[in-house]
């Protein structure tokens, strides 16, 4: 595969990162039917939302997991696939240092998922829970930068040949 198309590949998974972390991911709904029914909860969330809501409650820690894994990782992981792509001579290291990095950009999408699973599997009667076009975004960005990286570690690109096996 062209280099150039991992290239265009990659700028279109980070356009697709960016709108995955500004719009909604999830919108919770939680009713209290009484009478009538009454809305007791009804947010929608995205990611750049979430932390400024956890960094202004002062819920530092899980600010920091999102912010490590949800904005720094993945930005980190572009870095170096536009660095092995840009690159004439690629170290094997950094190979499998991106390869390592994009399992755990999986673990968001599957951890979100799951949330939505147990929501909307009407576990509570009065919640109700749905996924917004930021997760979509989110989890297009995912797929098309792991598929970069396969592409990477596993096929001829261009005049040099990456291999994991290098």
């Amino acid at each position: 595969m062209k280099r150039a198309l991992l290239l265009a590949l990659h700028i279109l998974s980070l356009v697709f990162l960016g709108f995955g972390l500004v719009l909604n991911m999830l919108k919770v709904d939680i009713t209290a039917k009484f009478f009538i029914d009454i809305n007791l909860f009804n947010e929608k969330r995205s990611i750049v939302g979430t932390l400024q809501n956890l960094w202004e409650s002062a819920n530092y820690f899980p600010f920091v997991l999102i912010l490590i894994f949800g904005i720094i990782v993945p930005l980190f992981k572009s870095a170096i696939i536009f660095y092995i792509l840009l690159s004439k001579n690629i170290p094997a290291s950094w190979l499998k240092l991106v390869s390592a990095i994009s399992k755990w950009a999986m673990a968001d999408v599957f951890a979100v998922s799951i949330f939505i699973a147990f929501l909307g599997s009407r576990a509570m009667n009065n919640t109700t829970a749905s996924l917004e076009p930021g997760f979509y975004f989110f989890a297009a960005y995912v797929l098309i930068s792991a598929g970069i990286v396969w592409v990477l570690t596993t096929v001829k690109t261009g005049n040099a040949y990456i291999s994991s096996a290098e």
